[in-house]
């Protein structure tokens, strides 16, 4: 079922103001992991008045302390945007920089190879390489 962006905003107990709508409309309509810069560029001209770059990070940042959404680390400096909560992994492509969500379920669960020193809270794994193409897939 498909929650709304006020309803996930109230859920999360994040007051729902038009800025932080617009941006959470915007997150949970993409699987392309945007950064600060792409979700302004998306929702600049979605608001009635101008929106700052100073109210994007803000409203990404209070989003992400609420657990709306998760940031994602796929180059260093950069942080990407995902409202996919849910635990799960990441596929970066090399060539294209498209993102792909991999499920918790598709990489063995790595923190039991740890062994009982270490105490893991969560993990997330990003693989790097190249998607092939439909003409390459239909060689082999």
């Amino acid at each position: 079922m498909h929650v709304s962006a006020e309803e996930l905003l109230n859920e999360k107990g994040v007051k729902p103001t038009p800025q932080r709508m617009v941006i959470t409309e915007y997150l949970l309509s993409t699987d392309c992991h945007p950064t600060a810069e792409e979700v302004l560029a998306a929702v600049a001209d979605k608001l009635p008045v101008s929106l700052s770059r100073a109210t994007v990070y803000n409203t990404l940042n209070a989003l992400v302390e609420a657990g709306v959404i998760r940031e994602v680390f796929t180059e260093p400096g950069r942080t990407r945007y995902d409202a996919n909560t849910s635990e799960h992994h990441h596929f970066v492509d090399v060539n294209t920089g498209r993102i792909f969500d991999i499920p918790k379920e598709n990489i063995p669960h790595i923190a039991d190879q740890l062994g009982e020193q270490f105490k893991v809270h969560s993990y997330t794994v990003t693989f790097f390489g190249e998607m092939k193409s439909e003409k390459k897939r239909a060689k082999e």
